[in-house]
């Protein structure tokens, strides 16, 4: 972080002499000054020596903090002038500030709070209920199933986020709903479940004619959980201003969003994007729908993730398949298709051999995806999945040549795929003949 950019860049302004210092005190709340503590911070020492205008930042980013985290407390319990709360906690310590921060926090504008382990229920009497200039709100494995009561009582949050919530936090989509409601200046939100357990009972579905929550100025919404659940939360909400949503689904036998597509289309996300990336990882399969940004210019995006339980390749292209079904409406329009067995933002945990699934992957289901891309002119592969996806072409050949992928034209594959020429060959020399020709391009794909 660059020194103007941290809360500690008055520091050595007010060492120069004594007149810098006199210039720069005169004015905290002007100039924005700000101590920062954390669990080493001698707190009722420090705050002694400044003047009472300065606002306090509490940051602790440490996994192992001090058993009682006596400093941090100390700090806490200055409720009027702390403005930013940043910690990765434990359970004893989230218990202290379970009694501590029972006051109203009237300068706070920054509340992020991370656990690791399992974690104790933050009371509803947290923040003294309200948290009037909250402008960024982050919990990490924090229950807090009371925040729908005290995010009404925020007027001015901006993101957002709710992540890995535990089953104890579990909130229902038409209390997120409600809460949400009155964030009008709300424009990034993320919510995520750690279990599939949190989900809407069945027996209390939010009917699909309720009224819609309008979320103005939101731009990108993101979510990971079970799909039933996202679907209730969009069947309620328009976001007439939003250019990114991504959702990761956890694993399941059925993949039903009618609610998410007709949500879509009430955005001014368009139908139609330049090209589609499907992801294959060890955590589960993606499908993303982007616009590469021209210099200068902010695109539409709307990527859809899906989680599996585990890294079996079989199982991913099934669920991907089903998903494909479901999307159509954006997946028909593409014309370029990049598979990829890495995404910039997962780091692979294992080496999965995807070459040993070839016998094991059904070629239809491979076939169910193509034909979801009806409009496909450019198909780039990856070298793990190369032989695979040269097997699953194998079945269009014949009478079925055309029975998907009618419109490809150029295929990528990679230097080093003398197995995956030959087994693309069958395909090739039959859409050759069919006078429908696919240009193999070799490249250097990763």
């Amino acid at each position: 972080m660059p020194w103007y950019d941290s809360p500690r860049w008055w520091h050595p302004l007010v060492h120069v002499c004594r007149r810098w210092r006199y210039i720069v005190l005169e004015s905290p709340l002007r100039l924005d000054l700000q101590l920062v503590c954390n669990a080493n911070t001698p707190v009722k020492k420090t705050l002694d020596v400044w003047p009472q205008g300065l606002t306090i930042v509490i940051e602790e980013s440490r996994f192992r903090l001090p058993l009682s985290g006596a400093n941090i407390i100390a700090a806490l319990e200055h409720h009027d002038r702390v403005s930013e709360i940043n910690l990765i906690t434990t359970s004893t310590i989230l218990n202290r500030l379970n009694k501590v921060m029972k006051k109203p926090y009237p300068v706070l504008t920054s509340l992020r709070l991370r656990i690791w382990k399992s974690a104790p229920v933050l009371r509803d009497t947290f923040l003294g209920g309200s948290a009037l200039r909250l402008k960024e709100l982050s919990l990490i494995g924090i229950p807090f199933p009371a925040l729908p009561k005290i995010l009404p009582f925020c007027r001015d949050p901006v993101d957002v986020q709710l992540r890995k919530i535990p089953h104890t936090g579990y909130i229902s989509p038409g209390a997120m709903v409600t809460a949400l409601s009155a964030l009008t200046k709300l424009k990034f939100v993320y919510i995520g479940f750690e279990s599939p357990d949190s989900c809407p009972d069945s027996t209390n579905r939010l009917p699909s004619s309720l009224t819609h929550v309008v979320l103005p100025v939101l731009t990108r919404l993101g979510f990971r959980g079970a799909s039933e659940y996202f679907e209730d939360l969009v069947a309620r909400i328009d976001t007439p201003a939003i250019i990114y949503v991504n959702t990761w689904f956890f694993n399941q036998l059925d993949f039903d969003i009618p609610h998410f597509l007709q949500f879509i289309g009430r955005t001014q996300i368009p139908a139609s994007f330049e090209e589609a990336k499907l992801y294959f990882v060890d955590e589960g399969v993606f499908i993303h729908f982007g616009h590469r940004d021209p210099p200068g210019e902010k695109g539409f995006r709307i990527a859809l993730s899906i989680m599996t339980s585990c890294h079996v390749l079989d199982w991913q292209v099934a669920c991907l398949a089903q998903i494909c079904s479901k999307i159509s409406p954006f997946s028909s329009n593409e014309e370029r298709l990049l598979i990829a067995t890495s995404h910039p933002g997962y780091e692979s945990t294992t080496n999965v051999v995807f070459s040993d699934w070839k016998d094991y992957v059904d070629n239809p289901q491979w076939l169910e995806i193509f034909h979801a891309f009806s409009a496909l002119r450019h198909m780039r592969i990856p070298p793990k999945l190369g032989d695979i996806i040269a097997f699953a072409l194998q079945e269009l050949t014949g009478a079925r040549t055309m029975d998907a992928l009618s419109m490809l034209g150029h295929l990528y594959l990679p230097f080093s795929s003398a197995s995956t020429l030959q087994a693309i060959q069958p395909f090739i020399s039959s859409r050759q003949r069919s006078n429908h020709p696919v240009t193999v391009h070799l490249t250097e794909i990763d």
